[in-house]
């Protein structure tokens, strides 16, 4: 009976570590493709989210919400920002790619990534999600509430309300953060 269970268990941990040395195998294989895939899809964002101007050297983040930010200039005037935020939704972690004016207006969003519920926080990967925000931040505050939203804004992120308040927390700290930013020129 011992020898039977020690046999087993010989058997099993033969096969986990083989499954373990083929999925490190794989992930090595498939790491830099992911990667350059993120880099990509980062670069196309920017492109989309950035309406004019040049986009500046990547600096570090507070490490609380923003991860890291680009300036933007024009003719050599830095005249808004581009910042990674980092939040939490419904799934887990959200990370927004948002364009603001220095002082702090929302100028455009992207979810980049997202654990989201599907035909719920899913939305929220959409552009059109992120028009209730545009705008918002400056002279108008931020949506962080349902309440604060037009009644057709608001009767979408039904079913999705974490997922709205992850993104309009995120947004709210961003446009706080670029108006600290702006008064620093």
């Amino acid at each position: 009976m011992i020898k039977t269970v020690i046999s087993i268990a010989l058997r099993l941990m033969i096969i986990c570590l083989v499954a373990a040395g083929a999925l490190a195998y794989v992930n090595g294989i498939t790491a830099p493709q992911v990667a350059a895939s993120k880099a990509q899809a980062e670069l196309d964002a920017l492109s989309v989210i950035n309406q004019a101007g040049t986009i500046g050297k990547k600096v570090e983040g507070d490490g609380a919400g923003v991860n890291y930010y680009f300036p933007v200039t024009d003719n050599g005037t830095v005249t808004n920002y581009i910042l990674s935020l980092k939040s939490q939704g419904y799934g887990g972690d959200l990370i927004i790619l948002a364009n603001f004016k220095a002082n702090g207006e929302i100028i455009d969003a992207k979810l980049m990534e997202d654990a989201e519920t599907p035909g719920l926080g899913k939305k929220a990967e959409e552009s059109w999600y992120m028009n209730k925000f545009k705008g918002t931040g400056a002279s108008t505050p931020v949506p962080v509430k349902k309440t604060m939203l037009a009644a057709a804004d608001a009767d979408v992120i039904s079913g999705a309300t974490i997922t709205f308040t992850g993104v309009s927390k995120a947004l709210e700290y961003g446009s706080d953060f670029a108006k600290k930013l702006g008064g620093q020129q």
